[in-house]
């Protein structure tokens, strides 16, 4: 859904009242960032330059942002990091490490959980974090590299001890694609066997995308139309791209 949609069809949409009832959705994908931005009183969207720091400020301070909050906060940072107001850049580079460190703090509560018992919710949790964290850190490979593997490890343990849950499926298929083993994802959605079949195929859809095997890609999007309403307004327009390529 693009923002011009959302505030021109407001009857045909879910319309959050107050700013964290508005940011709630839109980590669910339930509207557009603007209408968090909306009722925070801001005119434009959070990532529009020139930047509102009042605004962002305002969502940083939420300590438990999703993914998609946090990517886009640190692609502004990284961007305001150059800013030529020295108080501005030193904000954003404080920023950045507020966010770095409330995964590493999350990071090091689990890890002492596990020291007294193993757990495989908690190995996955980790697996999840240490994923984020490379993905935040897409512009640093080294750093990136390092985080995917280390998520790696923590979902490997998690598979041998149990099946994967749906959600955890998601984040290991799209970990081996990020690591570039496309082969090995292609292999273990073969193997998975889960009555989710939305997701399986999904899944399975972008990984041939990724191995640019596109006549494959459309055979199980027009699968995928068998699910339709199982499909997010997200996913739709995915399927929808894949058919199209």
């Amino acid at each position: 859904m693009d923002d011009y949609a959302f505030f021109r069809d407001q009857k045909e949409h879910f319309l959050p009242i107050t700013p964290i009832a508005a940011l709630k959705a839109y980590e669910n994908n339930f509207v557009p960032i603007t209408a968090f931005i909306n009722k925070s009183n801001s005119t434009k969207p959070l990532d529009e330059e020139p930047f509102d720091i009042e605004v962002i400020e305002r969502l940083l301070s939420r300590e438990n942002l999703e993914l998609q909050s946090n990517i886009m906060l640190f692609g502004i940072f990284e961007k305001l990091i150059f800013d030529p107001d020295q108080e501005i850049a030193l904000f954003a580079a404080e920023s950045i490490n507020i966010i770095e460190n409330r995964y590493n703090k999350r990071i090091q509560t689990l890890k002492e959980d596990l020291e007294e018992k193993e757990n495989l919710d908690k190995i996955s949790q980790l697996g999840s974090l240490f994923y984020e964290l490379a993905i935040l850190n897409k512009k640093r490979d080294a750093i990136k590299n390092f985080f995917l593997k280390e998520a790696l490890t923590f979902y490997t343990k998690v598979e041998e001890g149990r099946d994967l849950k749906d959600n955890e499926l998601n984040t290991y298929i799209r970990l081996l694609l990020e690591l570039k083993l496309n082969d090995e994802a292609a292999e273990k959605l073969e193997n998975d066997k889960r009555e989710n079949q939305t997701l399986q195929l999904l899944l399975k859809a972008e990984v041939e995308f990724s191995r640019k095997e596109f006549v494959r890609v459309k055979a199980i999007c027009t699968e995928l139309l068998n699910h339709i309403e199982n499909l997010t307004e997200k996913e739709f327009v995915m399927v929808s791209y894949w058919m199209g390529v």
